[in-house]
C-alpha cells in the first residue's frame, strides 16, 4: 500500500476514534450531571422536611418551657423566695 494512502487512512482512523471517544465521555458527564441533579433534590427534599420537623419541635419545646414557667417549675434563681 502507498504510504501516503496508509497514513490518510490512520489519519481519519485516528480522527475518528477521538471524535467517538470525545462524544462518549460527553454523553457519560451530562448522564452524571443528570444523576447529580437528581441527588441534589432529594437532599432538597430531605432539607424541607428536616426543617418542618425542627420547626414543630421549636414549637414543642416552646410550648413546655411555657407551661412550665406557669405553673411555677421554672423560676429565675432571683426570685428564689429569700428577702435580703
Amino acid at each position: 500500500m502507498d504510504p501516503t494512502i496508509a497514513a490518510t487512512v490512520i489519519g481519519v482512523l485516528l480522527t475518528v476514534a477521538f471524535g467517538t471517544f470525545a462524544t462518549m465521555l460527553a454523553w457519560l458527564r451530562s448522564d452524571t450531571n443528570a444523576r447529580f441533579d437528581k441527588v441534589d433534590a432529594r437532599f432538597d427534599k430531605m432539607d424541607d422536611k428536616v426543617d418542618a420537623r425542627l420547626e414543630r419541635l421549636e414549637v414543642k419545646v416552646d410550648g413546655l418551657i411555657l407551661g412550665l414557667t406557669r405553673k411555677g417549675f421554672l423560676a429565675d434563681p432571683e426570685d428564689s423566695g429569700s428577702d435580703d
